[in-house]
């Protein structure tokens, strides 16, 4: 059985290699996408992999122009709690540096639905904590307050899943990115880093992070879905960090697992992650 396992890999702000299998393993794999609706063609493609590079620019975001200093929320953990339909994960928010006596808006992107707003505007006191109102005097200084001033999340998400928050003034001229991973798919060997996030909720596509690498070098990444594997070569930007796009796909079947791993002199590291019907469970 013939495993197409293939890879995008993204650097910068550009795509520096696309191999036709990933977008046909996409076409197969993607019967909706975020706010896509194109279906499966090359549209749909297009547009799945557009959204996965819109989740890669909102994870890596840099400075530019409407974040000169580079900003990006925080997210402080508060409190885990195991529920009966799972784990409910706690976090608030602050982003040091945002300018003060204004409001902002908030919004979240999770995978598989479309970007939401907060229900009213938010506004930050001196140390970055984002609250629901004008901090009073009295708060300016504060790490954290009550749960009814301070913005907290509570959250329930499935392995390697990701959600995204942006804070951004009313005119737009200010944009803040800041995601946050409960429960990270990763691994850990020397210096290197792997790290799998769910483009989509059942593993249609996946966004592989990897740092630690020697600035420009290209190393081997792998799939393995079954019997056969797919290999090709990321490479690492001046910081040693790259991020590839993976789109499992084993013909005749609707799931499966996929070990992703990358070995080098230097270090050796792998994440396995379900994809497919059935696949996306919430811990």
């Amino acid at each position: 059985m013939k495993v197409q396992t293939d890879f995008i890999y993204f650097n910068g702000k550009m795509f520096i290699k696309t191999l036709a299998w990933a977008s046909l393993a996409l076409a197969l794999r993607i019967g909706f996408a975020q706010s896509i609706g194109q279906g499966v063609g090359p549209g749909g493609q297009l547009a799945a992999i557009t959204v996965m590079q819109q989740q890669i620019g909102l994870d890596d975001a840099a400075a530019n122009e409407r974040n000169p200093n580079g900003l990006r929320i925080q997210f402080q953990k508060i409190s885990e709690v195991q529920q009966a339909d799972g784990h409910l994960v706690k976090y608030r928010m602050l982003v040091p540096g945002v300018p003060e006596k204004q409001s902002y808006v908030l919004e979240v992107w999770r995978i598989g639905t479309e970007v939401q707003n907060t229900p009213q505007q938010v506004y930050i006191n001196a140390k970055g904590l984002l609250m629901w109102h004008e901090p009073r005097p009295n708060q300016e200084d504060k790490d954290s307050l009550d749960s009814k001033e301070e913005i907290e999340v509570e959250l329930k998400s499935a392995r390697g899943e990701p959600i995204r928050y942006i804070l951004a003034s009313p005119d737009g001229k200010l944009f803040i990115p800041g995601t946050v991973v409960p429960y990270p798919a990763e691994n850990r060997n020397g210096n290197c880093r792997m790290e799998t996030r769910l483009g989509f909720p059942e593993g249609e596509g996946m966004l592989v992070y990897l740092d630690g690498l020697a600035s420009g070098a290209a190393v081997p990444l792998q799939t393995d879905s079954g019997s056969e594997t797919h290999s090709q070569h990321a490479i690492a930007d001046a910081h040693g960090h790259t991020v590839a796009i993976v789109a499992p796909f084993v013909p005749g079947n609707n799931a499966g697992v996929v070990k992703i791993s990358m070995t080098i002199k230097a270090c050796s590291v792998s994440v396995d992650m379900p994809w497919g019907d059935g696949s996306y469970r919430p811990m």
